[in-house]
């Protein structure tokens, strides 16, 4: 459920944030075709399981835009003042478990509707969701470099937060660069234990849904099943790694705050105007409702 959910709020929320600002009304009105459409590779969905996701995700979509984007506006306007003032790493620890209320918002509501789809869901239809899942985690395997230990690992990530930091900042001097590349270095890339963690919250989900379709149990009892998985989503139950999860979180959140330390002042301006947009977007959107 919360995989769906982690797929599903970038395109509510974010409205393909990376792709550009100018996305995000389009995405977002698109936003239940949108999800269909990530759906149904995983399940070949059947017609009249797709009228069901149809017709939930259409009533989900009138929710999230009534009564989540006034939240949203206050989130992103929290975000300019990460960006204006001086954050600290508890200040981006705060925007991080933002983003985590509201998901857990998002899943929380869909949880009654998310039973009923799973109740529709054949064997082979789980099958077909798992040998994809197995692809999907390759693909991410790959992306991050796994085989290539710490160094690539590394290598990887860096790569991937240039990006994201040159979107919200603009371009980054050679300098700058460097520097961000040392950060990256005195650090553990972290990929392979949330590789691990990936794979741990797949066959939570994947024995959920092999209870539910063995076991057809009531609606409510689905309902609590998927509530329990939504709880120990975001963090592992384990001591030892939850102790390793929280060190890999407050170290990315140090990085975050070093590297704001390092723009300049028309960088972070850049970032403000990109705020800005979002919050025009999504105020519009609101009018919209």
């Amino acid at each position: 459920m919360r995989r769906f959910i982690r797929h599903l709020l970038p395109i509510l929320v974010a409205g393909l944030l990376l792709q550009g600002c100018s996305g995000v009304r389009l995405g977002y009105g698109n936003a239940d075709s949108l999800v269909r459409w990530w759906i149904d590779p995983y399940l070949d969905m059947s017609p009249e399981q797709d009228a069901l996701a149809r017709e939930r995700l259409a009533r989900f979509h009138a929710w999230h835009r009534k009564t989540q984007l006034p939240d949203y506006i206050s989130f992103l306007r929290q975000g300019q003042k990460f960006v204006g003032g001086q954050p600290t790493a508890a200040d981006a620890l705060s925007l991080g478990d933002g983003i985590i209320r509201r998901s857990r918002t998002m899943a929380e509501q869909a949880t009654p509707d998310i039973a009923d789809f799973l109740l529709t869901v054949s064997a082979e239809q789980i099958e077909r969701m798992a040998t994809r899942l197995a692809e999907k985690n390759a693909d991410y395997a790959k992306d991050v470099q796994l085989a290539d230990g710490e160094g690539g690992q590394r290598k990887a990530r860096y790569k991937r937060l240039l990006e994201r930091v040159e979107y919200w900042f603009d371009n980054f001097s050679g300098e700058q660069k460097a520097t961000l590349q040392k950060l990256i270095d005195g650090q553990s890339a972290g990929s392979q234990f949330w590789y691990e963690e990936r794979l741990r919250r797949q066959r939570d989900w994947l024995a959920l849904v092999r209870q539910v379709q063995r076991e057809r149990p009531p609606r409510e009892r689905i309902i609590q099943l998927l509530r329990d998985y939504a709880a120990r989503f975001d963090l592992p139950a384990d001591p030892v790694r939850l102790a390793e999860a929280v060190a890999l979180r407050r170290a990315s959140a140090e990085i975050a705050v070093a590297i704001h330390a390092m723009t300049t002042a028309a960088q972070r301006a850049h970032a403000e105007h990109k705020l800005d947009d979002l919050i025009h977007d999504f105020t519009e959107l609101l009018q919209d409702a």
